[in-house]
């Protein structure tokens, strides 16, 4: 009878450590996943943005609408100055955009999730229209 007991308590602490081993890996899974998240492209210059570093904009009023008007100037890679290697080319008509022109773009605020932006265009191929 103590045999038992003591075969039972073997088993159920191996299944303890079983499931604790288990779960630390899952973890440890998740953490390496996280490492490899695809980094955000910057929609002026394509270059590579990672955490801390944010798209340089403008985005027009009213916020209580589900899209907006937005101006993108580009990230800390093209504006104000561009690194050496990279250029400033319109993601709609793959001109050239210079250091003072602008992306124009609308931004969909989502009720859940993140929010969305849509490049119309750049100051070349997408002029406002004068109603």
């Amino acid at each position: 009878m103590d045999y038992l007991i003591i075969v039972i308590s073997v088993c159920v602490i191996a299944a303890l450590l079983w499931g604790i081993y288990k779960y630390y890996k899952s973890q440890s899974v998740k953490k390496s996943q996280k490492k490899n998240l695809q980094p955000v492209k910057c929609p002026v210059c394509s270059s590579d943005m990672y955490k801390g570093e944010n798209i340089i904009s403008k985005v027009y009023r009213p916020m209580k609408v589900p899209d907006q008007l937005m101006i993108i100037m580009g990230c800390p890679h093209c504006y104000p100055r561009c690194e050496p290697g990279v250029s400033r080319t319109c993601p709609v008509c793959h001109k050239f955009v210079g250091p003072d022109q602008s992306l124009t773009a609308r931004l969909f605020n989502k009720a859940v999730g993140k929010k969305h932006v849509h490049v119309i265009g750049c100051s070349n191929c997408h002029k406002p229209r004068a109603d």
